[in-house]
């Protein structure tokens, strides 16, 4: 009998806490939380400080609750789903006072969200586009990144005695192209570095160009790839017919 009921009850919290009313509470909470949490940290409202203490710790409880109707709902369950361990680690580190400056770690809670963004055509296109063209991503990645890498050693070899601020060792050298690749300032940094070495325009304007031919290369693979994929839709919804 005690059996049965304690089913029905964990029934009936389980649904609760699945049901679309109590995801939209916890959402808004952690919306509400965040904005508290840049309000503390950005200084604004300081004579409010011990409201914003008081809300922040009462969305924390909150939390806490919420963790422990989920685990008591979906048992050894619980720690199956990846976003249920990672709202259990955000929410047992920020709880604890000895880690209180680990607070800001609950603002990736907002994450939470992309698990509704199914209910949301316009946001669950760009999921779906973003995660289609991870691939792509990651293969250009790999590209700029031996492309970076070759570049900066090549600097560093070649400018770094003279202009060892900029060009010393292999992470200023990184972030020195990183810098001429966004065209930020490029010039500046171009310019003195010609002044000693008049040849090295060759470096800089090879450097730029090659890299832009990569990103441009990478835009026009993923509008072809998306003109075939429309392409290859409409042939099947043709053929269909």
């Amino acid at each position: 009998m005690l059996k049965k009921a304690w089913q029905t009850d964990k029934r009936k919290v389980k649904k609760l806490v699945e049901s679309k009313s109590f995801d939209m509470f916890i959402m808004s909470l952690i919306c509400m939380d965040a904005l508290i949490l840049g309000f503390v940290y950005s200084g604004v409202f300081l004579q409010f400080s011990t409201e914003m203490f008081i809300l922040d710790r009462l969305c924390m409880a909150i939390f806490i609750i919420e963790m422990l109707m989920k685990i008591y709902a979906y048992g050894p369950k619980f720690y199956k789903s990846g976003w249920n361990v990672f709202d259990f680690t955000i929410v047992a580190v920020s709880s604890v006072s000895l880690f209180s400056y680990f607070i800001i770690l609950r603002v990736f809670r907002l994450f939470r969200i992309l698990k509704y963004v199914g209910r949301f055509d316009r946001m669950k296109n760009i999921i779906n586009t973003f995660l289609m063209l991870a691939p792509n991503f990651l293969a250009v990645f790999g590209i700029f990144a031996l492309f970076f890498y070759v570049y900066a050693i090549m600097a560093v070899s070649l400018f770094g005695e003279t202009f060892g601020a900029r060009f010393g060792c292999l992470g200023d050298s990184l972030f020195t192209l990183m810098q001429v690749f966004t065209l930020d300032g490029w010039a500046e940094i171009a310019r003195p570095v010609m002044m000693v070495s008049p040849w090295s325009w060759l470096f800089f304007i090879s450097f730029i160009f090659l890299s832009y031919i990569i990103a441009i290369s990478f835009i026009i693979s993923i509008i072809a790839e998306q003109i075939n994929s429309t392409s290859g839709k409409k042939y099947k919804i043709k053929n269909r017919l």
